[in-house]
C-alpha cells in the first residue's frame, strides 16, 4: 500500500477519503434545477421521470424518494421560477421606492434570464391546456404565492411609514398585474414581455405610475 504524494504519512486509498454524498436538501435542489431545464427543453409531458434522474447521476428509488411523483417536481419547479420573477430585499427608507420595486421585480435581470424565465412561463401555461392538474399549480405556486409574498413586503413597508396604501394585497395584485398580466396573453406568439425590446423601460413606466400613487407624503 503506497502513501500520498504529500507525505502525511495516510495510505493514499484512505487520504482520497469518499465521495461527498449529497444531503437531501441538496439532492433535490440539483433534481429540480434539472428538471426545469428539461421541461423548457422538452415541456412537461415529454420529460420523463427516467430522464430527469439520469440527468441527475440518481437512482429512480432515489427520485421517488424525494418527490411522489412528477406532478410534484412540476410544483417545485412553479416555485423555483417564482424565484426568478421575483426577490424581497429589506426595505431601505434611503433607497427611493422606484428603485426597490425596481429590485423587487427585477428589472435588471440580464437577457439570458430573462428569456429563460419567460419561455418557462409559456411552457407551463401551453402545457397546463394538456394536462388539467397543472393548472392549480400554476396558479396556487406561482400568482398567488407571489402576490401574497409581494403583498406581506408591501406591508411591511406600511408599517415603516414608506407606503401610503390600502389594502396590500390589492395593491400587490396590480402591481403584478400592469408589470406581468399580459406576459401570458404572449404564449403561442413569441416570448417578448410587455413592453417589447424595451422591457426594463416598460417596467419601470409601470413601477413609476403606482409610485407616485402610494408613495408616502
Amino acid at each position: 500500500m503506497g502513501y500520498d504524494a504529500k507525505g502525511t504519512g495516510v495510505p493514499a486509498s484512505r487520504a482520497r477519503g469518499r465521495p461527498k454524498v449529497r444531503s437531501d436538501e441538496e439532492s433535490r435542489a440539483l433534481v429540480v434545477a434539472s428538471a426545469f431545464e428539461l421541461f423548457l427543453e422538452l415541456g412537461y409531458g415529454a420529460t420523463s421521470t427516467n430522464a430527469i434522474a439520469e440527468r441527475c447521476g440518481i437512482s429512480k428509488r432515489t427520485f421517488y424518494r424525494l418527490f411522489p411523483g412528477k406532478v410534484d417536481l412540476f410544483a417545485a419547479t412553479v416555485a423555483h421560477h417564482r424565484r426568478l420573477m421575483t426577490v424581497f430585499p429589506p426595505h431601505d427608507p434611503e433607497i427611493p421606492m422606484e428603485e426597490q420595486l425596481a429590485t423587487v421585480f427585477r428589472v435588471d435581470i440580464d437577457e439570458a434570464e430573462d428569456h429563460r424565465r419567460t419561455e418557462f412561463i409559456r411552457m407551463a401555461v401551453d402545457e397546463s391546456r394538456h394536462y388539467p392538474e397543472l393548472v392549480q399549480i400554476v396558479g396556487a405556486e406561482g400568482a398567488k404565492r407571489s402576490q401574497r409574498e409581494l403583498a406581506d413586503w408591501l406591508e411591511e413597508g406600511k408599517a415603516k411609514g414608506l407606503l401610503d396604501i390600502g389594502d396590500p394585497l390589492a395593491t400587490a395584485r396590480i402591481l403584478m398585474d400592469l408589470i406581468f398580466g399580459a406576459a401570458a396573453l404572449k404564449t403561442g406568439h413569441g416570448t417578448e414581455w410587455p413592453g417589447g425590446p424595451d422591457r426594463p423601460g416598460f417596467m419601470r413606466s409601470c413601477i413609476r405610475l403606482v409610485v407616485n400613487g402610494i408613495r408616502a407624503r
